[in-house]
């Protein structure tokens, strides 16, 4: 409504002009109804995205992070907020404190930090780079790492070739086991887990299905069997639960 009224400036202004009963706006007036457009609008926009796309859950934190940058940048009127009105200025800092509830309760979780990581693009690096008390952001990663040990432990599977070097054991000779013992040790298997976080981040994935993420895990299940069962428990969870804000 407020944008048709805004596109709907000049005639808004002439019918004011034509009667007496309701009074006209005056050029200030109009300055603020603008500067509350400028900030509904970036609202209106992360709303119709969470409401209509249904984004995955792994997009909560992101979401929240920008949410953030607006409220921030609005309620010291910086930025693209720049000369914002003072009274508008001092709603968005209240607003900041509903936002900071809110946020309180997803950082108490690690259900969106998880889902967070488990975007290979991103993994970590995104709340390294946001927060701005760098030891913070490796507790989380630290504490998100050590909950996946716990709920996907590395599963012992014999090689093939353990197998075959078990059911040969009666028919070895001296030489054989003269030969054995130069075989290098077994390697211990190393959690895939680790190996997820400790590698670089993912660039050349195409994204144009809204499944990709989904897909992406389907296709490397096998490379990394106990992310891919994180990802097949977290990324199914909503990032709302309701379809329209």
């Amino acid at each position: 409504m407020l944008d048709d009224g805004l596109k709907a400036k000049a005639q808004i202004n002439r019918y004011l002009a034509l009667q007496t009963e309701i009074p006209s706006f005056t050029t200030e007036e109009w300055q603020h109804l603008s500067q509350i457009h400028q900030v509904l609008s970036k609202f209106n926009e992360l709303t119709l995205f969470v409401s209509e796309r249904k984004p995955q859950i792994s997009l909560t934190v992101p979401l929240y992070y920008e949410l953030h940058d607006l409220l921030n940048e609005g309620s010291e009127a910086q930025g693209v907020f720049s000369g914002l009105d003072r009274d508008i200025a001092q709603a968005i800092k209240e607003g900041m404190k509903k936002y900071e509830k809110y946020y309180t309760f997803m950082d108490e979780s690690d259900t969106y930090y998880t889902a967070l990581i488990l975007d290979p693009r991103v993994k970590g690096d995104l709340i390294l780079n946001e927060l701005e008390d760098k030891e913070a952001g490796n507790l989380i990663l630290r504490a998100v790492r050590n909950s996946l040990h716990q709920k996907y432990p590395l599963r012992n599977r014999e090689s093939p070739r353990t197998v075959l070097q078990q059911s040969a054991s009666e028919i070895k000779t001296v030489e054989s086991r003269m030969l054995q013992r130069l075989q290098p040790q077994a390697v211990p298997l190393l959690s895939d887990i680790d190996r997820y976080f400790d590698s670089p981040r993912v660039s050349n994935i195409d994204t144009t299905d809204p499944n990709w993420l989904c897909n992406w895990w389907r296709v490397h299940k096998d490379e990394l069997p106990q992310m891919a069962a994180a990802a097949r428990e977290y990324l199914p969870i909503p990032s709302s639960e309701m379809s329209v804000e």
